[in-house]
């Protein structure tokens, strides 16, 4: 919390500061920082807050933007630093103001950014799931294939996602004062952890964001084994209290690539998710 109170305590003092030299009048009778200055130092204070990306950029970056709008700005006004009038020492506060400014708030936006990391931490906890998306997933799914097209050896795919009403049940009834987003990834977070205490250690487990799905790939697993392995994680996600339903493909009896085993085994979840047809012969006595 230090790294974040100390800059947003400079931040405060450095525009009470410039407001007290305008009120007193040093430099240009009643406007001793212009008004296109306070603005340039406004955005500049806004801006890291509102961009992750500007976050994380370089010390020197946002000052030098800084200073660069003060000086386009300047040209552009009547009174700006290209007037006869301007005087030296007024540039020099003026620069100096907005130098401060982005420095502060870079500081400010890098502590609530640091801070809010270490809350995900401390809420979250560590997941078993590494995203599917990423290159380090991209680099297992192709080893294990190419080993299983190798040596000739089965292997299988399971997609995982909870049940919507109780997934919603679940993110409803956690901490009352964390936002619904801040839930939904606790809940996520404990669904894959009480999944992957379920795995052996060749298992991979992969998880999509986007759609809150998460992928099981099993190395060396036959049909059977993959049954037996739904039946495990869906009672450990029964267990967790965030019911799940799974549908799972075999390689290379129902796809020979990656991603024709998810093609499959979404559609196979697809299917154990919808509700079963009535028949309407049934329920009218039409049959005997």
């Amino acid at each position: 919390m230090t790294r974040l109170r100390r800059p947003l305590i400079g931040l405060v003092a450095l525009f009470t500061l410039a407001i007290t030299l305008d009120r007193v009048s040093i430099g240009r009778n009643a406007d001793a920082i212009g008004t296109h200055v306070y603005l340039i130092a406004a955005l500049t204070v806004i801006a890291p807050l509102a961009s992750d990306r500007l976050r994380r950029i370089r010390a020197v970056t946002l000052p030098l933007i800084a200073v660069t709008s003060y000086i386009v700005v300047g040209t552009l006004i009547p009174n700006g630093v290209i007037s006869p009038r301007y005087q030296p020492y007024v540039a020099a506060t003026e620069v100096s103001f907005v130098v401060l400014a982005s420095v502060l708030s870079r500081r400010v936006a890098a502590g609530i950014a640091d801070f809010e990391d270490t809350l995900g931490e401390i809420a979250f906890g560590p997941s078993s799931a590494v995203d599917i998306e990423s290159p380090t997933a991209a680099g297992e799914i192709h080893s294990e294939m190419a080993r299983s097209r190798r040596h000739g050896r089965p292997m299988s795919l399971t997609v995982l996602t909870p049940l919507p009403a109780e997934f919603d049940h679940a993110v409803e009834t956690a901490a009352g004062d964390v936002e619904r987003a801040v839930r939904e990834r606790f809940v996520f977070g404990k669904l894959s952890r009480a999944i992957g205490a379920q795995l052996r250690r060749s298992d991979l487990l992969f998880e999509h964001r986007a759609s809150g799905r998460l992928f099981i790939l099993s190395p060396e697993t036959d049909q059977d084994g993959t049954e037996l392995l739904v039946r495990r994680v869906k009672d450990a996600a029964d267990r967790a209290g965030i019911p799940a339903a799974a549908g799972s493909a075999s390689f290379p009896d129902q796809a020979v690539g990656f991603e024709g085993l998810v093609a499959q085994a979404e559609q196979h979840l697809e299917a154990t998710l919808a509700p079963p047809p009535r028949l309407h012969a049934v329920e009218s006595g039409g049959l005997r």
